[in-house]
C-alpha cells in the first residue's frame, strides 16, 4: 500500500512537472520535438453497455468525423498496439494497468466532475478522459473536443494537455421548447433537438426544459411531430445523455377556481406526465408579466396535491416553485410560507422574469434548504428582462425582439452578477438567435471565472474552424458593438460589415452553409443596410425641415408643398437594394438550414415580434408619417379650433409649423428631454446604472414598443419605464429662481397604468391619472387641449396629445426642481417625452 502511495506520490509530481515542460518523449503519435499529438489514427476505448458513455464515445466519433472527416475506430481493449488511444471510463471503473495514472489525475470527487490527461511513457500515447460518474464522462468528452485542433485530415492534441475540473454550479440548462412561439424550433426534428443539446453538453450543459404541450396536436405549421411524439424522443435523448429533462408549466391554484376545476386541471397535468418515459424535473410559474398571478395560499394547496400524485407517475420529481410577478404582499405570503411551513413536497424556488425583488433578497428570504433555479431571458432584446440598455430605436425598430443577437459581455456580466446566490440556472430561449447567450451561460455555469476571450474562441473554433476563429471571435464582439449608441454616428457597423462580408468572400460550402455563419452574415448585412438607410432618412427629413422653416419667407402652402416632396424621397438606393437582396436571400438560407422563420408570410412566423426581421426592411426611420399627418392638418385647418380667436389665420399656420420644425426647443431657459433615448435624457435619475441592475427591478431603463408607427413620432415610440414601485424621477438645477415654470409631458406605454406626478416630494402636480390603449388623449389632430376620447372605427389614426401643467413656485424657488412619478397601478411608470418651460411673462 505504500509502495502504491508513494507511486502515486511521484506520478502528481510528474504531473505538475509536465505542466511547465514539453514532452520529450515520442511514442507513435508525435513527431520528436513535437508539443503535439498525432491522433488521426487513434483508437477508442469505452464501455459498450453503459449507455452515457456509449453517448459519449459516439458523440466524440461523430463530431470529429464532422470536422475531419477521419473516422475513429473503437477498440474493445487497451491492447500493446502502436496507434495512440483515447480512453473513456469513470474513476471507479478504471483498466488495471492505468489505475495509478487514473488515481494521479485527481479526478475532482463531485458530479459531472472529470479528468483529462495523457500517459505517454509507454510504447504509444493513451488520452485518459476519466468521469467522477457516466456524465462526467460525457464532458470531457466535450472538454477534449475543444481542445483538438480539428480540420479535414487533422486531429491534433497538445501532447501535455491535462485538466481536473468539476462544475459551481449543478443545474447547467436551456429551455429550448418544441413550440410554434420560438422562431425555429417547431420545425426541427428530433435528431436537430439531439445535436444542439449534444452541442451546448461540449461546453456544459446537463439539463434542457421543454414547455407544456398538447399530447396530440402539432404546435404551427413547420411542426413535424405532435408534442407527445417530441416529449418521448427528448425523453429518449436526455437517457442516453444523462441530460435531466425539465418540463416548465403554470402553477395549479387560480384564483376563483372550483375544487372541481381545481382536480380537472391536476388531471390534465398528470396525463401530460404520463406520457412523458423519464422526467426529472418540473418547474410550475406563479405567474409571468402577461399571466394572471396564483395566489400564493392557493398555489402552495393545489400545487402540493399536484405534487403528491405526480411523483407517484415519476418517482423523485423534484417541483419547483416561482413567486414571478408576485408585488409586496404576495411576496409576504410566498416567503412566509416557505419559512413556517417548509413543505417537504418542494423542491426549489426559481427565479425568472418580472421577479420585483433582486436575487441576492430572495435568496436571503427563501430558506436554506431550497436551492433556487434562475430562469434568465437570454433571447429577446426589448420588452424582456434584459433588454438591450440604451438600443437607439432604429435598431430596435427593425431588428425587434428576437433577432440574431450575440451579446457576450452583457450576459457574462449578466451571469456572474447574481450567480453566487443560485444553483444554476435554465434559460429562456425562443430560438437560435441568443446561440452565442447560450454558450456563454453554459460555460460560465461550469466556471465563472472564465475569461470571456476564452469561451468565444473555444465557440469560434468549434463551430467554425480553427483557421478563423479569432477573426470570428472579434467578429461576435463587433456584433454586440453594434448596438452600442447612437446607429447613425456608430461607424464600427460598417467596419463590422466589412470584418464578416471578407470572411464570407473567402467561405467554402462547408461554411457557408453553416446556419451559424448566415446569422452573422444576416445581422452585418441588416446592420449596415439599416445604418445606410438611417443616414439616407436623416438627411432627408432635415432638409425638409429646413424648407419648412422658409414658410414665412416663400410661403405656407409652398414650404409645406416642397417639404412633403422631399419626404417622399426613398431612404434606399442602389447600394441599400444590393444588400436587402442578400439579407432576403440568407433568410431563406436560415430557413433552409435552421427552420428559422424570418417574416410571417414566406416563411410562417407566430407574428412579427417573433423573429421576423425581414418584415421590417422597409420601416420608416424618420418621422415622416407624421410629418406628413401634420403638414396636412395644418393645410386643412383642422387646429384652428383651439387657437386664440384674435389670431390671423396665416400666423397660426406658421406658429403651428414652428411646433412642429422644433418639436425638441423648450425655449429660453427650457429643457427637453426624450425619455427613451439614452443619450438624451440628461435629467433623468438612476439610483444605479443598469450594469449592476440589469432587468430593472429597482432603477428606471429604456422600453421600446413596435406597434404601428404610422401618425407617431419616433419619440413616441419608446418610453423610460420604472417598473412597480420604482419611482421615476427628474432633476433641474440651476433654474431661475423668480421664474415660473410649466411642465409638458408625454404620456404613453403598454403598461396601462395609473400614475401621479410631485414636485420636491410635497407639491402635487397632477394626481392619479390613467391611459390605457383605448384611453390616452388622442386627437385627430394637433391640440394643445384635446379631451380623452376613445377612437371608434373609421376614425383617422389616433395621435399622442402631450399633457401641460403648471409647476408651483414653491418647487423652483431654490433654483432647483425634482419631479417624481408614482405608480399607483399597473406594471409601471412609462413616460415618452418631458419639457420642462420657462414660461415669460406674457406666457398665459
Amino acid at each position: 500500500m505504500y509502495l502504491q502511495q508513494g507511486v502515486i506520490r511521484t506520478m502528481r509530481s510528474i504531473f505538475k512537472l509536465l505542466s511547465t515542460l514539453s514532452v520529450v518523449v515520442a511514442p507513435l503519435g508525435t513527431a520528436a520535438g513535437s508539443d503535439t499529438l498525432d491522433l488521426r489514427q487513434a483508437l477508442i476505448v469505452a464501455s459498450a453497455d453503459q449507455p452515457i458513455i456509449n453517448s459519449a464515445r459516439r458523440m466524440l466519433t461523430e463530431e470529429v468525423a464532422k470536422r475531419t472527416e477521419i473516422g475513429l475506430k473503437d477498440s474493445e481493449t487497451i491492447s500493446n498496439g502502436k496507434s495512440p488511444m483515447i480512453l473513456l471510463c469513470r474513476s471507479d471503473e478504471v483498466p488495471p494497468p492505468l489505475r495509478n495514472f487514473v488515481e494521479a489525475m485527481d479526478v475532482p470527487e463531485q458530479a459531472d466532475g472529470f479528468a483529462i490527461a495523457v500517459e505517454s511513457s509507454g510504447k504509444r500515447p493513451i488520452v485518459v478522459l476519466a468521469g467522477h460518474d457516466d456524465r462526467g464522462v460525457l464532458f470531457a468528452v466535450g472538454r477534449l473536443l475543444l481542445q483538438l485542433r480539428m480540420s479535414e485530415g487533422q486531429l491534433e492534441l497538445p501532447a501535455d494537455y491535462q485538466i481536473a475540473t468539476a462544475p459551481r454550479y449543478p443545474h447547467r440548462g436551456h429551455q429550448i421548447g418544441y413550440r410554434n412561439l420560438s422562431h425555429c424550433y417547431d420545425a426541427w426534428t428530433a435528431e436537430t433537438y439531439e445535436q444542439y443539446m449534444r452541442e451546448l453538453a461540449v461546453f456544459g450543459a446537463n439539463a434542457f426544459e421543454t414547455t407544456r404541450f398538447s399530447l396530440d396536436g402539432r404546435d404551427g405549421p413547420h411542426a413535424k411531430l405532435t408534442g407527445g411524439e417530441m416529449a418521448k424522443e427528448w425523453s429518449r435523448i436526455c437517457d442516453e445523455y444523462g441530460y435531466d429533462f425539465w418540463l416548465f408549466s403554470e402553477a395549479i391554484g387560480g384564483q376563483g377556481h372550483t375544487e372541481a376545476q381545481e382536480r380537472e386541471e391536476i388531471n390534465s397535468r398528470l396525463e401530460t406526465l404520463r406520457a412523458i418515459p423519464h422526467l426529472d424535473h418540473i418547474y410550475l410559474t406563479g405567474g409571468d408579466g402577461g399571466t394572471s398571478h396564483r395566489r400564493p395560499d392557493l398555489m402552495f394547496k393545489w400545487t402540493g396535491k399536484f405534487a403528491e400524485e405526480a411523483r407517484k407517475i415519476h418517482p423523485g420529481l423534484g417541483v419547483w416553485v416561482s413567486n414571478q410577478g408576485f408585488g409586496p404582499e404576495l411576496n409576504n405570503w410566498f416567503f412566509g410560507y416557505l419559512q413556517q411551513e417548509q413543505p417537504e413536497w418542494v423542491t426549489g424556488v426559481a427565479y425568472g422574469p418580472w421577479s420585483r425583488v433582486l436575487l441576492d433578497e430572495q435568496r436571503a428570504r427563501v430558506p436554506k434548504q431550497y436551492p433556487i433555479r434562475r430562469y434568465p431571458d437570454i433571447g429577446h432584446c426589448l420588452r424582456s428582462q434584459y433588454p438591450v440598455p440604451g438600443w437607439d430605436r432604429p435598431m430596435a425598430q427593425t431588428l425587434g425582439r428576437e433577432p440574431f443577437a450575440p451579446r457576450p459581455r452583457d450576459h457574462a456580466r449578466i451571469h456572474n452578477l447574481f450567480d453566487e446566490y443560485a444553483d444554476g440556472f435554465v434559460t429562456y430561449s425562443d430560438g437560435i438567435g441568443d446561440d452565442v447567450n447560450k454558450f456563454v451561460w453554459t460555460a460560465l455555469g461550469w466556471d465563472p471565472d472564465q475569461e470571456l476571450d476564452s469561451i468565444l474562441l473555444d465557440y469560434s473554433r468549434f463551430f467554425f474552424g480553427w483557421d478563423i476563429a479569432e477573426r470570428v471571435r472579434e467578429g461576435l464582439f463587433m456584433l454586440e458593438d453594434n448596438f452600442s449608441g447612437p446607429l447613425a454616428e456608430n461607424e464600427g457597423v460598417e467596419r463590422t460589415f466589412a470584418h464578416w462580408r471578407s470572411l464570407e468572400e473567402e467561405a467554402d460550402e462547408d461554411l457557408l452553409t453553416n446556419w451559424r455563419f448566415q446569422s452573422c452574415l444576416l445581422r452585418a448585412y441588416y446592420d449596415h443596410y439599416t445604418r445606410s438607410r438611417l443616414l439616407n432618412a436623416n438627411a432627408t427629413e432635415d432638409r425638409a425641415l429646413a424648407t419648412l422653416r422658409m414658410a414665412s419667407q416663400i410661403g405656407v402652402e409652398e414650404s409645406i408643398a416642397q417639404a412633403k416632396a422631399i419626404l417622399s424621397e426613398s431612404d434606399q438606393d442602389q447600394t441599400t437594394d444590393v444588400l436587402k437582396a442578400r439579407i432576403i436571400e440568407l433568410g431563406a438560407e436560415l430557413f433552409e438550414s435552421i427552420g428559422a422563420q424570418l417574416d410571417v408570410s414566406t416563411y410562417q412566423a407566430r407574428n412579427d415580434e417573433r423573429g421576423a426581421v425581414l418584415d421590417f426592411l422597409d420601416t420608416p426611420l424618420n418621422d415622416r408619417l407624421w410629418l406628413e399627418d401634420e403638414l396636412d392638418a395644418i393645410l386643412s385647418g383642422r387646429f384652428t379650433a383651439t387657437m386664440p380667436e384674435n389670431v390671423e389665420s396665416g400666423d397660426v399656420r406658421l406658429a403651428r409649423l414652428a411646433r412642429v420644425t422644433d418639436w425638441e426647443d423648450a425655449g429660453p431657459g427650457g429643457f427637453y428631454d426624450d425619455l427613451g433615448c439614452a443619450w438624451k435624457q440628461p435629467h433623468l435619475v438612476k439610483p444605479k446604472p443598469l450594469s449592476d441592475d440589469p432587468a430593472g427591478v429597482t432603477t428606471p431603463r429604456e422600453a421600446h414598443y413596435r406597434g404601428n408607427p404610422e401618425h407617431q413620432r419616433l419619440s413616441w415610440i419608446d418610453v423610460e419605464e420604472a417598473l412597480n414601485n420604482t419611482p421615476l424621477t427628474m432633476r433641474y438645477t440651476e433654474l431661475d429662481p423668480d421664474a415660473a415654470y410649466r411642465i409638458r409631458v408625454t404620456y404613453l406605454g403598454r403598461y396601462r397604468a395609473t400614475i401621479r406626478l410631485v414636485a420636491d416630494d410635497k407639491y402635487e402636480i397632477h394626481g392619479p391619472y390613467g391611459h390605457t390603449l383605448q384611453g390616452i388623449r388622442y386627437t385627430t389632430g394637433y391640440s394643445d387641449a384635446a379631451a380623452v376620447v376613445t377612437p371608434k372605427e373609421g376614425d383617422p389614426p389616433p395621435v399622442v396629445t402631450p399633457l401641460e401643467f403648471v409647476i408651483p413656485r414653491e418647487a423652483t424657488e431654490d433654483g432647483t426642481l425634482e419631479l417624481t412619478w408614482q405608480r399607483i397601478t399597473g406594471r409601471g411608470t412609462q413616460v415618452a417625452e418631458i419639457w420642462l418651460i420657462k414660461q415669460s411673462p406674457q406666457t398665459p
